[in-house]
């Protein structure tokens, strides 16, 4: 028998809205001037280093990883400014650092890449684009949602904002299921059901082209939630299985209820902010954008994918 979330979660930690826009001393976070002069000190070294090499950020992220991540709203965002004192290079070595300290960095595609651009090279998912390729909006979703095994955390390293566009919309899952339960609770076990999620191409031979996998699960005593409407549609065109009616009215309600400005918290990473987010429970989406013509003023962000062993256990 499939488990079932059947109640409202009123804790405001995991069930937040728009409101947590304003109050963002529940997920703005600094690195404090000590890690910034460790990491200032080892500066001709941060590609080199392991994270426990650097203790007091390993210690800090961690913290933030328990506070936040975990048993707060479930995501953080590191301001940007405090770490004006470095260059590009060296940001992106300390970015890839503090991911390696929550987890493992898990390949994202047939390439192998493990941090990927997130910008817009011309294509469209309309045509089979990733959402990644594309300066498209809406599609809230959560990330991999294509694969079986989908990342715990996801992180994102803003490098440019784009010239127009692309605030960065951030949902919680479980506001989403208390709404389901409050007003279509009839819908509600659809969502439990099985569904194909097209994987974009990215197989190998004799694998299949889809991944069947629910919306909603309900394990541990803790929600998880899988979407990205496109590659449904997609996955079951693949298939050649159409989405039944009820289906198609579930999936129809659920976009219309992730448009709702009261669920939505908004925000503009600003350069050099770093984002890290649960991917189990916290809905991501942008703005459409406008970009510059020059490749090297374009909207660029660096994406990873991250394993924690001990997310089930916590």
């Amino acid at each position: 028998m499939i488990e079932t979330l059947d109640k409202i979660i009123a804790d405001e930690h995991l069930g937040w809205d728009k409101t947590l826009t304003d109050q963002k001393q529940q997920f703005v976070v600094q690195l404090d001037s000590k890690i910034i002069e460790d990491l200032v000190k080892r500066r001709n070294e941060l590609d080199k280093l392991n994270e426990i090499d650097l203790p007091l950020l390993k210690n800090k992220i961690l913290d933030f990883r328990k506070e936040i991540l975990l048993d707060g709203v479930g995501l953080f965002i590191i301001d940007g400014t405090c770490l004006k004192k470095f260059s590009l290079k060296e940001k992106i070595s300390i970015y890839t650092l503090i991911t390696k300290i929550l987890g493992e960095l898990i390949i994202q595609n047939t390439q192998q890449e493990k941090i990927v651009e997130i910008k817009d090279v011309g294509k469209s998912m309309k045509t089979g684009g990733r959402y990644h390729e594309t300066k498209e909006g809406g599609s809230h979703h959560t990330d991999s949602p294509q694969w079986k095994n989908v990342p715990d955390y996801l992180g994102l390293f803003c490098v440019r904002n784009a010239k127009k566009g692309g605030t960065n919309l951030f949902l919680s899952a479980y506001t989403i299921h208390n709404r389901i339960f409050k007003e279509r609770k009839d819908l509600l076990h659809t969502f439990y059901e099985k569904f194909h999620f097209d994987k974009r191409g990215e197989f190998k031979d004799g694998e299949s082209p889809t991944v069947f996998e629910p919306i909603f699960e309900f394990k541990d005593e803790r929600l998880h939630f899988r979407y990205l409407r496109n590659y449904i549609d997609a996955g079951h065109d693949i298939q050649n299985e159409p989405l039944s009616q009820n289906q198609k009215e579930a999936l129809t309600y659920l976009d219309n209820l992730m448009r709702r400005d009261e669920m939505i918290m908004r925000y503009d990473l600003k350069p050099d902010d770093m984002v890290f987010s649960d991917n189990h429970r916290v809905v991501h989406g942008r703005i459409a954008f406008d970009d510059y013509d020059d490749e090297n003023l374009k909207r660029l962000m660096l994406r990873t994918w991250i394993k924690d062993k001990m997310y089930e256990k916590n």
